[in-house]
């Protein structure tokens, strides 16, 4: 079956033409011009991949966006005019995996919705495991010792990359971009060490296994259970 995109536009035209292009690479688009056609779409089907415009004529992108992320994993992909750094942080933060901004180019936008399937199929194939830390990386589930830790998406990035590398200090810069995609370039170091602050105080007692090493990166320590 082909991978599912919903697409939430106001703009007929860019509608129009976005659907043409992604259905031309073998997508099944699911076309909404405001808020109440996506949720309705929504409640029939999550789809692969969620495109979403921010100034919508029945609210804004972020908060739909905020929705999704209470329920599901599917990667976001902003597309929009609002182009101000204010703007791209609050859209990345929110919960969105990337940020494109209007007027764009097809073969750009193309490259940004691969790299995102992409990353998707990947991180759903399997299960992870990082001493007491276990990754159901389908649902976005993490567990510790059995217990489910209430991480938001950006948490759950965070912390499944640097388990991934386990024991090895992973660089500021390359957790940023694992984490935000291409939207990393908006991204900074202080943000990302207060989403570290958050995830050791989930970790509670386990937080000295998230280790910042100086001049490195970051480290997951999982050497024991």
């Amino acid at each position: 079956m082909p991978e599912t995109i919903l697409l939430v536009e106001d703009d007929e035209f860019i509608r129009d033409s976005v659907s043409r292009l992604l259905s031309g690479e073998g997508y099944a688009v699911t076309a909404c011009a405001d808020l109440r056609q996506a949720r309705d779409a929504l409640r029939r089907r999550m789809p692969e991949l969620v495109i979403l415009d921010v100034l919508l004529p029945d609210g804004s992108g972020f908060d739909l966006c905020r929705e999704i992320r209470l329920s599901d994993p599917a990667p976001i992909l902003f597309l929009t005019c609002c182009d101000e750094e204010e703007a791209i942080v609050r859209g990345l933060e929110g919960g969105g995996d990337d940020y494109l901004t209007k007027p764009f180019r097809s073969r750009v936008l193309l490259s940004h919705v691969h790299a995102l399937l992409r990353r998707s199929r990947t991180e759903s194939a399997a299960v992870l495991h990082a001493g007491a830390l276990r990754f159901a990386c389908e649902k976005q589930l993490c567990t510790l010792r059995g217990e489910v830790l209430p991480l938001t998406p950006t948490e759950y990035r965070i912390l499944y990359t640097l388990a991934k590398s386990a024991g090895t200090p992973v660089p500021r810069q390359e957790l940023l971009h694992a984490v935000w995609a291409l939207g990393s370039e908006y991204m900074d170091e202080n943000t990302l060490a207060v989403h570290i602050s958050r995830l050791r105080a989930k970790l509670g007692a386990d937080s000295g296994r998230l280790v910042h090493v100086r001049g490195e990166g970051y480290l997951l320590r999982c050497d024991d259970a």
